[in-house]
């Protein structure tokens, strides 16, 4: 079960995520404003949506204190310039809506995973 953060989705794409991820009994949590706080720091995984210069602005952030902290932008609509601005900016991935329930599951156990080599690699400092 993960801990994921959902950030200013447009209300379509946060009710499909919501659901899907209910189906898999992970915890969601919704972040309504672009402020880095404790419990968004503490996700396992955050999709963010909304206007571009408002979640870049909030990545941006969140990469200067969480580099590794795994981000993914969510657009209704997937246009190669905003997918590529994204992952220069340091996002994770990129998808638009609509979202299959098996691609949120495998975006989530990429995210745990790597979180799991990732503690494995400074235990082993």
């Amino acid at each position: 079960m993960a801990k994921v953060v959902l950030i200013e989705l447009e209300s379509a794409a946060d009710g499909q995520i919501c659901r899907a991820l209910a189906i898999d009994r992970h915890r969601v949590k919704h972040h309504w404003h672009s402020v880095v706080t404790r419990e968004l720091l503490d996700a396992d995984i955050v999709f963010a949506g909304g206007e571009p210069a408002r979640y870049m602005s909030l990545l941006k952030r969140v990469r200067e204190v969480h580099p590794t902290l795994p981000f993914v932008v969510v657009t209704r609509v997937p246009e190669t310039r905003v997918w590529l601005d994204a992952l220069e900016a340091g996002a994770t991935d990129y998808c638009a809506t609509p979202i299959e329930r098996r691609q949120l599951r495998w975006l989530i156990e990429s995210a745990l995973l790597a979180a799991l080599a990732s503690y494995g690699c400074q235990a082993q400092r």
